[in-house]
């Protein structure tokens, strides 16, 4: 675990106490919090980025709501995407102990995508491509190493086919980018679905139609700040149930987390679990 001894002294000096656990390989946080939940543990915490939020997510999804444990978080990864939904940001430890000390807590929803639970969202395409991209810089960290993963990903990138299917509306076309999500930033801060509320019973679902490189590079900037939305090739849709197929496999991202060869042949099919998480964050 990364600052171990920092995060430590942080979360001491609020006040708080409690088990640490390091995971041991992929998928073992899943274990953990469930295990966690089992035991009567109040809270757990994932400290960690997206995929470690995915992962704790996943394991408290397995339990009964009323036995449910209070999620929290210390962002202390690369992408930090569900931290800003919680009004948290990576690396200020002292504050991210306050709030966990304050214990305010909010339901938010939780989705589902062919029976894997996510937190904040996913992207399938350009979006997904750099993340795969970004997993693999060693030198950056955060934000940087989304910047270096696009400029190498849109060299090479060539658009899909996408067939999206809310609520019985069918959108059809070639697309360079399909995020569905229940927060507001994708991609280490990429504000793709800008009115997005993580409680409102929805999935907000943004698709980037048929960009060239020259469009990407001109346009994607916008969608730090949300001002892509209202361009032409911008499509933000809002829904319950929706069914996602490409014409070839691709790499999608489940919260930061990778899967590869999704879309084709299997769709990808989402369901809601509305206010599913009781999640501890800075609310106001």
């Amino acid at each position: 675990m990364r600052d171990r001894d920092r995060i430590r002294a942080a979360l001491a000096s609020a006040g708080l106490e409690g088990e640490f656990l390091d995971t041991e390989r992929p998928g073992h946080a899943i274990h953990l919090a469930e295990d966690a939940g089992k035991r009567g543990i109040d809270a757990v915490v994932a400290i960690g980025g997206d995929g470690t939020v995915n992962e704790v997510v996943n394991g408290l999804m397995q339990l009964p709501a009323s036995t449910r444990p209070a999620f929290g978080l210390v962002p202390d990864g690369t992408g930090n995407d569900y931290a800003r939904t919680l009004g948290m940001r990576s690396g200020d430890l002292t504050a991210a102990a306050a709030t966990l000390a304050k214990g305010s807590i909010r339901a938010l929803d939780a989705g589902e995508v062919n029976g894997r639970y996510f937190a904040n969202g996913l992207g399938l395409g350009f979006d997904g491509a750099v993340a795969e991209a970004a997993a693999k810089v060693r030198y950056l960290k955060g934000f940087p190493a989304y910047l270096v993963s696009v400029f190498r990903v849109l060299s090479t990138w060539k658009n899909f086919a996408l067939t999206l299917e809310i609520d019985g509306r069918t959108v059809e076309g070639l697309a360079f980018l399909a995020a569905v999500s229940n927060g507001r930033t994708c991609g280490g801060g990429f504000v793709l679905n800008p009115d997005a509320v993580p409680d409102d019973g929805l999935f907000d679902i943004c698709r980037l139609g048929n960009l060239t490189r020259g469009e990407a590079l001109r346009h994607l900037p916008k969608a730090l700040d949300g001002t892509h939305v209202g361009l032409p090739f911008t499509t933000l849709l809002r829904g319950r149930e929706i069914r996602l197929t490409s014409d070839r496999p691709l790499t999608v991202h489940i919260d930061g987390n990778l899967v590869f060869g999704a879309g084709n042949p299997e769709p990808l099919v989402f369901k809601m679990h509305p206010r599913a998480l009781r999640v501890i964050g800075n609310w106001a």
